[in-house]
């Protein structure tokens, strides 16, 4: 009797760690969705996750983390290829548009400047990062250019410049410039003729 129920009573605390883990990444995600991150706070999700401040710092050590650690384990986040028109240079284009409206916005902008906060400090964090957002998203642009007739370009010349492209716009945001639709559209642009002009 005590043989089968030992292993029961031994999975308990695993159960109630996963459970308490799974309120705190809901509870996140909850309150960054209604107030961003001007208004979060770790008591704010120890009280909507029912478990103590302690439990939260146990498993997350800095706010950044949680808010990683969170976002990275959403499914609904991820990047967008883009668009195959047959003109790659405004399909990259508009592309790049479309991710400076996302990065650039008020939200957008704290997230990735906490993303890449937490990435800096924890590995995992990083590999996490790099595997649901910047690899894809890398792999995405490299793809449609590979995909271009119109541009004769080496693998690494056509890696260097989408690096380009997703680095001008990452860097804007970091340092705090004003990074606009417009702006990146035309940076991605004037990148792709160089390459195409050789």
């Amino acid at each position: 009797m005590n043989a089968t129920s030992a292993p029961a009573a031994d999975e308990r605390p695993r159960r109630r760690s996963e459970r308490a883990r799974i309120a705190i990444l809901e509870a996140t995600n909850e309150l960054l969705h209604e107030g961003g991150l001007d208004q979060f706070s770790i008591e704010a999700v120890a009280a909507r996750a029912g478990v103590g401040k302690q439990t939260i710092y146990r498993w997350w050590p800095t706010r950044a983390t949680l808010v990683a650690d969170a976002l990275l384990d959403r499914d609904d986040i991820g990047p967008v290829p883009p668009k195959d028109t047959g003109d790659v240079i405004k399909d990259l284009g508009k592309w790049a548009g479309d991710l400076a409206a996302s990065i650039g916005s008020p939200r957008g902008s704290a997230t990735l400047r906490m993303l890449t906060a937490a990435a800096t400090e924890h590995p995992e964090t990083s590999r996490r990062l790099h595997d649901k957002f910047s690899g894809p998203l890398q792999e995405y642009a490299n793809a449609r250019l590979a995909a271009a007739k119109e541009i004769k370009a080496t693998p690494t010349q056509r890696r260097n410049a989408v690096d380009a492209i997703i680095g001008g716009m990452v860097f804007q945001v970091l340092s705090h410039q004003k990074l606009t639709r417009a702006g990146a559209s035309q940076m991605a642009q004037m990148v792709l003729r160089g390459l195409a002009n050789g």
